[in-house]
């Protein structure tokens, strides 16, 4: 866990009071050109750096998001980075069970304790940004520093309130974990420590639910039988997703939130995202139409939690081998059907051929998700092939005052 984070459960607000981490002299810092956003990134990344349950993303493609700026997707939302800074301080038992600057032999150092990239995405009309990476020690303070940060910030530019936490894409990543602490959470999900529900309770208002869904240990393998239907399937380039499978592709993402649909910049940057490592991709045809597709990955989360992300050099290489070994786990990405085509077998002839796909004794766990509590269709079709609802995360919104 986090430095100072003792691991609280949801469940009494007095509880998370009593035992949040204290600081004092707090420090509000907004990444300015390069070296700042490179800063900003490692400061990030120290704030859930000793949680052994979190699986950090690749590190050099983090970097190669937050630092560099290539990606038109986040470059139109003009990124802003901040972090608050903040020294701790350490409990000592008195009559007054005060708490005291942590005044030791050396020099006190000031750790991050919130960070978090704005994102205004021009495609929304409706004065809301969107708060993407957010992390956040136990401590109610430091999260208000930084949502009042975030109002002085773009507050000027008509901003009236901002959805959190997201991904750099809220197609990736979004919510906060409310239940299911002691699983590891699969590749591409959101993570949060124990702590961070109630933390966020206290602060902000939720917004919208979604589920993650889970077949374990060859339930699934029932569903291996021949299964006929109209479509023709072949394999598919994933990329082509962000080109001319684009209009199938936007419509097959749940739309909640007032999320915009991704469009060719934002699918560019989600399919550059993920095939960070090979994907499984299939397409399905009627007469020569496409009408559905389904997007797969071996779940990786193992070797990116064991690596931390493959910081280091030698982070870097116990990755590469790590990730020489064939997972036993698969994740649903992506999947959709054309509207006009759907109830007539072509999920399930995808399904299929995504189970067919797996090692030689098939997929030991297959999640999907998370998706929204208002997605009945996508939950419907998880539910029918043999998948249940498992962890929990809540959306979030803070309204400026």
């Amino acid at each position: 866990m986090p430095k100072d984070i003792p691991m609280v459960f949801p469940g009494s607000a007095a509880l998370v009071e009593e035992d949040m981490a204290q600081y004092f002299n707090f420090r509000v810092e907004s990444a300015e050109g390069y070296w700042g956003r490179a800063g900003f990134l490692r400061k990030w990344w120290r704030i859930y750096a000793d949680d052994s349950r979190w699986a950090p993303p690749a590190w050099t493609r983090l970097r190669q998001a937050v630092v560099s700026k290539q990606f038109a997707h986040l470059e139109r939302s003009r990124p802003q980075h901040i972090v608050v800074e903040a020294l701790p301080r350490r409990r000592q038992a008195n009559a007054s069970n005060q708490s005291f600057p942590n005044i030791n032999q050396g020099l006190m150092m000031e750790e991050p304790v919130a960070a978090a990239v704005v994102l205004i995405d021009p495609r929304r009309t409706d004065s809301t940004a969107h708060l993407a990476m957010l992390h956040a020690a136990n401590n109610r303070e430091s999260l208000e520093r930084l949502l009042h940060a975030v109002q002085e910030q773009v507050g000027h530019e008509g901003i009236r309130r901002v959805v959190l936490p997201v991904g750099l894409s809220p197609y990736l990543g979004t919510g906060v974990l409310q239940d299911q602490f002691h699983r590891e959470p699969p590749l591409h999900a959101p993570y949060a420590p124990p702590y961070v529900p109630e933390l966020f309770s206290t602060v902000c208002r939720p917004l919208g639910r979604s589920l993650l869904y889970t077949i374990e240990k060859g339930a699934h393998r029932e569903g291996r039988a021949a299964v006929t239907g109209p479509a023709v399937i072949h394999p598919l380039d994933p990329n082509r997703l962000a080109d001319d499978l684009l209009p199938l592709f936007s419509q097959s993402v749940p739309a909640w939130a007032d999320f915009p649909l991704p469009d060719g910049a934002e699918a560019q940057f989600l399919l550059w995202w993920i095939l960070r490592r090979p994907a499984l991709a299939w397409l399905a045809e009627v007469d020569g139409r496409a009408v559905g597709f389904l997007l797969a990955q071996p779940d990786g989360s193992g070797p990116l939690r064991r690596s931390r992300g493959g910081r280091s050099l030698l982070g870097r290489l116990l990755l590469q081998c790590l990730e020489l070994r064939q997972p036993r786990s698969v994740r649903i990405l992506f999947m959709g059907i054309d509207q006009d085509y759907r109830r007539r077998g072509i999920g399930r002839q995808l399904w299929q051929k995504m189970l067919s796909a797996g090692p030689a004794n098939g997929w030991e766990t297959v999640t999907a998700g998370p998706l929204p509590s208002t997605a009945r269709a996508g939950s419907g079709f998880l539910k029918a092939m043999g998948l249940l609802s498992r962890e929990t995360y809540l959306l979030h919104r803070y309204d400026f005052d």
